[in-house]
């Protein structure tokens, strides 16, 4: 049963972000921000939703767990917030530019993207958890791809922010 309440916090939290990413994207396109590379977002969200179908489905009859990336999953949910709430309104699910410096406080000092690393993490504990080496592969497999490409193009679109 642990497993169905999980998919369904996942769920939840997925659905709390996107509200607050669109809110922060909504003021930032108003105080003159622009949106850049598009096109790799619908990917994202694909992953995700596979990801999260995949996984919910596999609640309803999955009979072995492995406890402990339970509670991995969730102590990484503490560092998730946490990099959310220290980025604040600059947290978006999409790469959105406004001429002010990128912060560079708290983790941000030590990583470009903490986030990033929290969301490959994510991925590997769900699988371990469910204890499914497959999915393992696959999922991380494309994320890495994924979460490349992202990261890519967000240096890409921010080079000129770390100057100022």
């Amino acid at each position: 049963m642990i497993d169905f309440f999980l998919m369904i916090y996942i769920i939840f939290s997925r659905v709390f972000e996107l509200l607050f990413s669109h809110r922060n994207t909504k003021k930032l396109l108003e105080e003159g921000a622009v949106e850049y590379f598009k096109f790799h977002y619908f990917f994202i969200v694909i992953f995700h939703i596979i990801f999260i179908l995949f996984f919910l489905i596999k609640s309803f009859y999955n009979s072995n767990v492995v406890i402990e990336y339970f509670y991995a999953f969730m102590v990484l949910q503490i560092l998730r917030y946490k990099i959310i709430y220290e980025l604040g309104i600059y947290w978006t699910t999409r790469i959105i530019v406004i001429e002010k410096p990128l912060i560079n406080t708290w983790i941000f000092k030590y990583f470009r993207h903490p986030n990033y690393i929290v969301v490959f993490l994510e991925v590997v504990f769900v699988c371990l958890f469910f204890d499914d080496f497959i999915a393992l592969v696959f999922f991380v497999s494309v994320n890495s791809i994924l979460l490349g490409i992202r990261i890519f193009f967000e240096e890409k679109a921010n080079r000129y922010r770390r100057k100022i």
